[in-house]
């Protein structure tokens, strides 16, 4: 399963009411995205109207007066992108089906809706569930057959459609155990065009006495590898991914909209968590143009927030991210300068200095004991 409809946030969500002096009202509980055994995922009933608590916690909104994405194109490789959602009306491209051919921006299965709308979803009225770049163009690629299933060469086959797009951003929510020639190519390819890479670490916890399978294309280099975190900045992953993580992001009762209607789902995983990760990626990209896809993905790392929950892997923080003003430098080793320092020798000491002093201490001395005296004369004379 690409995403996993994690469960609420532990605490009530930050609503835009709230952050205004006033007492939050409590939205419906939106359903978690469903997997149909047959058809497609239809409209949500549910309206969320408070900010979810990845936004609350992220909060892109304090970069937006700098940038919120525009002119990234950020390819969402995964179950295509339906543009019969309402808040990704005009981002979303026609895209490339790489199983069955032709486009597309349609999503039966609604999970890359999801990935589209919290990585690109503009604001919408009576809702605070919004993307992370809302100025984004979303492209969308499928590599899922009819069935539910990914090919042996699909994601290969989707990145390199991606990268021959041109996107400037590349987000998948999935991975495959096999290290293949192919999909080394088509990461090789992408990087070759400059795009960020972004994809979801495996999470599914490995058999007893087993070491957790290693996600492709999570464990190549080149590529940000995202694991996700809850509500209260713990890692949700059971145990550490076999080929290493390289950021965090929220990944548990996340809210996204749907394939069609106002509504929202609950969804939640590593996916998700790589969502965000992408979505603060273009923002990165529309300001610092001049940076190549590695010093990005180097910056959203310098630039990660450690939380509560520990770890040696830190949480990605947009605002940081983009206006941070030399991560590179305030994480450097710089060794301090050591040097001998020499003192002057003291000056001799002049021998008729030395006897004036000795005078003046017995001229001082000689003061106070006359004053001494002469302050005891009067109080005698006084009682007297």
């Amino acid at each position: 399963m690409l995403l996993s409809s994690g469960p609420a946030a532990p605490s009530p969500p930050t609503t835009l009411a709230h952050a205004a002096g006033r007492a939050p009202a409590l939205d419906p509980e939106p359903p978690p995205l469903p997997v149909p055994a047959d058809g497609c995922v239809g409209p949500s009933p549910a309206v969320f109207a408070s900010v979810p608590w990845p936004l609350a916690r992220l909060a892109p909104q304090r970069v937006w007066p700098l940038t919120k994405g525009a002119g990234q194109l950020v390819a969402i490789v995964d179950s295509g992108v339906s543009r019969g959602a309402p808040t990704l009306a005009g981002a979303v491209r026609a895209g490339t089906d790489v199983v069955s051919g032709g486009p597309a921006d349609s999503d039966c299965a609604g999970r890359g809706t999801a990935l589209a709308g919290i990585v690109a979803g503009r604001p919408a009225t009576g809702t605070g569930v919004v993307g992370i770049a809302p100025a984004a163009s979303v492209l969308p690629i499928r590599i899922i057959d009819q069935s539910g299933r990914i090919p042996p060469d699909a994601l290969a086959l989707g990145i390199q459609a991606a990268a021959a797009a041109g996107a400037d951003v590349i987000l998948v929510a999935t991975g495959t155990t096999n290290d293949s020639a192919e999909l080394r190519a088509a990461v090789g390819a992408a990087v070759a065009g400059d795009a960020v890479l972004v994809a979801a670490v495996n999470t599914n916890p490995p058999a007893p006495g087993e070491r957790a399978e290693v996600w492709y294309p999570a464990a190549y280099e080149a590529v940000l590898a995202v694991g996700g975190v809850d509500a209260d900045g713990v890692p949700t992953q059971v145990s550490p991914p076999a080929a290493g993580l390289d950021l965090l992001a929220p990944a548990v009762g996340a809210v996204a909209p749907g394939p069609v209607g106002t509504g929202h789902y609950v969804v939640g995983g590593a996916g998700v968590a790589a969502a965000y990760v992408a979505g603060a990626a273009a923002l990165v990209q529309t300001y610092h143009p001049e940076l190549r896809a590695a010093q990005i993905r180097q910056r959203l790392q310098l630039t990660a927030e450690f939380g509560a929950g520990g770890g040696s892997v830190a949480t990605v923080d947009p605002y940081a991210a983009v206006v941070a003003i030399d991560p590179y430098r305030a994480t450097a080793s710089i060794a301090p300068r050591v040097e001998s320092v020499v003192l002057p020798a003291p000056p001799p000491v002049d021998p008729a200095l030395g006897r004036a002093g000795r005078v003046a201490a017995v001229t001082a001395t000689a003061a106070l004991v006359f004053l001494a005296f002469a302050a005891t004369l009067r109080r005698r004379r006084h009682r007297g």
